[in-house]
């Protein structure tokens, strides 16, 4: 095989294909080109709140025996917002529009930036590396060049992961929203009132405030703060007979006959 040929080839078609995208840094031997992938995420998921760009900055490096010596390949990750000039007030904005409950928890907003929340850096670093090498073991078998399906695959596993992590993100989004608004509706419900409970807030309310004593105090100022028969009676008061007028013992007389 004649190796020289080989790379070369696949770099003229590689430059047709990514015009644009694609710098050849060193020729053969050792062959090394780097190119930006731009994901393109408005094809699969809707990006009317999308801020940012994700760019993939892949570098590739053929050995002189390729394609039956594997090629080396770093992928790194830039995101960049798509309107730069406006960070600044951009960030203003959404300073003011963030709020707050009393209790100083972050209010969600049924419309919150998900797609920007979403970061594939470490995808990139850790799983993606791993399911390249295994294509690239896969591909070698075949003897056949392989830096444009390396290249698809990356762009596509990355958009891939992009999309599972808004999927999973919109979804804990929406139950979190969910939860929250539980929470507000039950403020409005309070608690159910019941008779005992009515009567039990009752009584705390009286003993709180002394409306007992107060009730006491107004009933012994009617009677010219001496208690009334009745009140001797059931208090069992030792020593109050001789302040009992006739009115009184009559008063305790016919509470007795009605009681009979």
């Amino acid at each position: 095989m004649d190796y020289k040929e080989e790379q070369e080839q696949e770099l003229e078609v590689l430059r047709s294909i990514y015009p644009d995208e694609l710098e050849v840094v060193k020729e053969y031997p050792g062959v090394k080109f780097e190119l930006q992938l731009k994901l393109e995420l408005q094809e699969l998921i809707d990006t009317s709140h999308l801020s940012k760009d994700h760019t993939l900055h892949c570098t590739f490096q053929l050995p002189e025996e390729y394609p039956d010596v594997n090629p080396v390949i770093s992928i790194d990750v830039e995101e960049t917002l798509l309107n730069s000039d406006d960070e600044g007030e951009g960030e203003d904005e959404d300073e003011d529009e963030q709020q707050y409950d009393e209790h100083g928890n972050r209010l969600m907003s049924k419309y919150e930036n998900i797609p920007d929340t979403i970061s594939i850096a470490d995808y990139v670093s850790g799983p993606l590396v791993a399911e390249l090498e295994e294509q690239i073991e896969t591909d070698m078998l075949t003897g056949m060049q392989m830096c444009f399906a390396l290249i698809s695959s990356i762009k596509e596993k990355a958009e891939h992961y992009f999309l599972e992590q808004l999927t999973l993100k919109q979804k804990q989004h929406d139950q979190e929203l969910q939860e929250r608004e539980k929470e507000e509706q039950a403020k409005f419900h309070g608690t159910k009132v019941t008779r005992e409970s009515f009567l039990g807030w009752r009584t705390k309310f009286r003993q709180e405030h002394g409306l007992d004593k107060r009730d006491e105090e107004r009933r012994l100022q009617a009677h010219h703060g001496r208690l009334t028969g009745k009140q001797m009676f059931e208090q069992g008061i030792e020593g109050t007979l001789d302040d009992i007028d006739d009115t009184d013992v009559q008063e305790v007389a016919t509470k007795l006959q009605d009681d009979l």
